[in-house]
């Protein structure tokens, strides 16, 4: 009677078995996609932000360089050489100033930075204790394709327009 109990237990635990296969298939059917696209949010998010961290490091290299009186030229190639991963022709850099006057006025009202003098007495224009903002902008290619494309700024190029800009005062 004991053998007959033992083979029932091991028929019912091979049934259950069998039983328990499917069902973990069918979960991992339903995970995996969810676990995929939290995988490449992770990579994408972690590209965007490494872009970013780029970006600003080198807009700071041209205020840096723009506070001390540098040329524009100068200021737009600082910021160039400051890239690292990303290809400094993509970038679109704009070089504004604006002075105190019973307030700062907005940057939409600022001036473009201009230059004065040439060769050697060559300046940038904006007046000492004038802040001089630099800033830049880089179309991030999304890598996960259309997944992430609701957060492009074209999603049929499936760009990210990625723009930081850093302010200093003129010496």
């Amino acid at each position: 009677m004991r053998n007959h109990n033992t083979e029932n237990k091991t028929n019912m635990t091979s049934s259950r078995q069998r039983t328990d296969s499917g069902s973990v298939t069918v979960e991992m059917v339903l995970v995996t996609p969810i676990l995929l696209m939290l995988l490449f949010g992770i990579i994408e998010f972690g590209l965007i932000f490494k872009d970013v961290a780029i970006i600003k490091q080198a807009t700071r290299e041209g205020a840096r360089t723009a506070a001390v009186g540098t040329t524009t030229s100068q200021i737009i190639s600082q910021v160039k050489a400051s890239v690292a991963t990303i290809s400094p022709d993509d970038l679109t850099i704009e070089l504004k100033h604006r002075t105190y006057s019973d307030g700062w006025p907005s940057w939409d009202t600022a001036s473009t930075l201009g230059n004065i003098g040439s060769g050697e007495t060559a300046q940038n224009d904006a007046l000492p204790g004038a802040q001089i903002r630099v800033q830049a902008s880089y179309p991030h290619q999304l890598i996960s394709g259309r997944l992430f494309s609701g957060l492009a700024d074209n999603p049929d190029s499936q760009t990210m327009t990625l723009t930081t800009s850093s302010i200093m005062r003129r010496e």
